[in-house]
């Protein structure tokens, strides 16, 4: 039985403002000190709900809380997005790896299930195969990470007035973002979770952000499950926010049992910025909770791609045929069966503040009356 990768199959984007524990960049060329950012009291005193930005931000979307799903690819399916749609978020349907027909029933498979608002997402380290198809199927909203779409594919979702959506993590990608005719931003910070392209803590890239945005509404990314949380970042001007790590650790998630109840258990120290896991997505940093693989490679003294302990073990499997090795990207979903843990379970270090595993339209309830409550 041959042995072979799957697609990436992982979550972006997720904490803490006050501290921020564990965040050294592991095994990169670029590590450095955790940094600890603060919001100051001046800009608290100035936010009162909802802002003009933040009503921009809701009726672009057509959304009724300015909450996101993260585009966690491998825990995500039809129902999982439609239950963040249907309470009144906007649910995420990951299409990056999908082939145009496999992306076809995924579409419909949503729209079977919501009415409301859901956008597909597409990481541009990757050909987008499937991004003509939602377009002609319909998507109203289509969000880009890792990279630019071209000026042609902007100005053919423009054509067909879907709604454009950029990550970004600076000045300079944000102005390139608004040079295409982004209309809107997601800010990432270092607090997410999963494959993560920024450099800076959330606050301190927020507020970079912020400043050339103009009157474009942008969503802070990274570290955030709460409501009370989500309010601080809006407090500063964001508009809405986006949460991964939280909606994992939901009764819908696809995510397997032993990774959500880790998520739970877990604290932010036990998550790792790393660049271990990347077996079919190089070069790229993630963060992850520390495990047996970290461990191992780590104890091994980081070795690059190729003399990695362990490289071509199996650790998991679905079904007969398909095996996933060490250091893969793969998310550990529920259908995998094996060693959960020594997958890559992505977390940010919003799991401080993860403590149950409720179902989609609870915690979206809980998320709004705690940003409701002063």
């Amino acid at each position: 039985m041959k042995s072979k990768n799957f697609s990436r199959r992982d979550f972006i984007q997720k904490g803490t403002l006050a501290s921020i524990a564990a965040t050294t960049i592991v095994g990169s060329s670029f590590g450095q000190s955790p940094v600890v950012s603060k919001i100051t009291d001046k800009k608290q005193t100035k936010f009162n709900y909802p802002s003009s930005a933040t009503k921009k931000l809701t009726k672009l979307l057509n959304i009724e809380y300015p909450i996101i799903q993260a585009p966690t690819a491998g825990v995500i399916n039809s129902s999982f997005t439609s239950a963040v749609s249907n309470n009144g978020g906007l649910g995420a349907l990951p299409l990056s790896w999908s082939e145009p027909d496999y992306a076809i029933k995924q579409i419909e498979a949503v729209k079977g299930k919501t009415k409301n608002s859901f956008f597909a997402n597409f990481v541009l380290n990757f050909e987008p195969k499937a991004f003509d198809i939602a377009i002609e199927n319909g998507v109203p909203i289509i969000q880009f990470s890792w990279g630019m779409p071209t000026k042609k594919m902007a100005t053919k979702m423009k054509a067909a007035k879907v709604v454009l959506g950029i990550q970004v993590t600076s000045e300079a990608s944000a102005k390139a973002a608004l040079d295409l005719g982004a209309d809107y931003l997601v800010c990432q910070g270092t607090e997410a979770g999963g494959h993560v392209h920024a450099s800076r803590p959330l606050a301190e890239a927020l507020e970079r952000v912020l400043k050339i945005a103009g009157d474009v509404p942008v969503v802070a990314s990274g570290g955030i499950a709460t409501g009370h949380k989500m309010r601080e970042y809006m407090q500063m001007g964001a508009s809405g926010v986006v949460m991964g790590s939280r909606f994992v650790a939901t009764v819908e998630s696809r995510g397997h049992d032993i990774y959500k109840k880790s998520l739970v258990k877990a604290k932010a120290e036990d998550t790792v910025f790393t660049t271990c896991m990347n077996k079919g997505f190089e070069n790229t940093t993630h963060r992850i909770l520390r495990n047996s693989t970290f461990e191992m490679w780590e104890s091994a003294g980081c070795p690059a791609i190729g003399n990695r302990p362990g490289e071509t073990d199996t650790i998991v499997k679905y079904g007969e045929d398909i095996h996933v090795e060490r250091y893969s990207i793969n998310s550990p979903g529920s259908f995998y069966t094996g060693n959960i843990e020594a997958m890559a379970n992505y977390a940010g270090t919003s799991i401080n503040d993860i403590n149950d595993i409720p179902t989609v339209a609870e915690l979206i309830k809980r998320i709004w009356k705690e940003f409701l409550d002063k």
